[in-house]
């Protein structure tokens, strides 16, 4: 499969919906992810952990460089964290309800046969609010 940019972008337009049916899709059934937040084994534990945040904070990813390969894909992705509750255990920072969290980070996501069976994040940079 030739992973074309509009392929991904309708994953992340999935994801940013929380539209777990169709993002999930992407995801093989025994996916790894290993991220800021957590480091997770399983489609369903991976989709119960986003299940989980979508209570807590509105996360949405904007695409702002994408390189793919056949089996592979690099992005850099802003995060934007907006809490809908204080979380002050939240994995790579606490969480204040009302105050917006931005950064930049590199994600690399492993595929095969059209679904990734890995993903590994990591925060480039803190993008400071005014």
């Amino acid at each position: 499969m030739t992973i074309q940019r509009s392929w991904f972008e309708t994953y992340l337009a999935a994801f940013n919906a929380n539209d777990y049916e169709k993002f999930g899709a992407y995801y093989a059934e025994d996916m790894e992810f290993l991220g800021l937040s957590a480091s997770l084994h399983g489609r369903e534990a991976i989709l119960d952990f986003y299940r989980s945040v979508e209570k807590k904070l509105v996360e949405t990813v904007d695409l702002l460089s994408f390189v793919a390969s056949d089996d592979m894909i690099a992005v850099e992705i802003r995060v934007t964290l907006d809490p809908l509750e204080d979380w002050p255990d939240f994995g790579p920072t606490p969480l204040v309800k009302g105050q917006r969290k931005q950064s930049l980070v590199f994600l690399f996501y492993d595929v095969a046969d059209g679904q990734f069976t890995r993903i590994r994040s990591a925060r480039f940079r803190r993008i400071e609010q005014d």
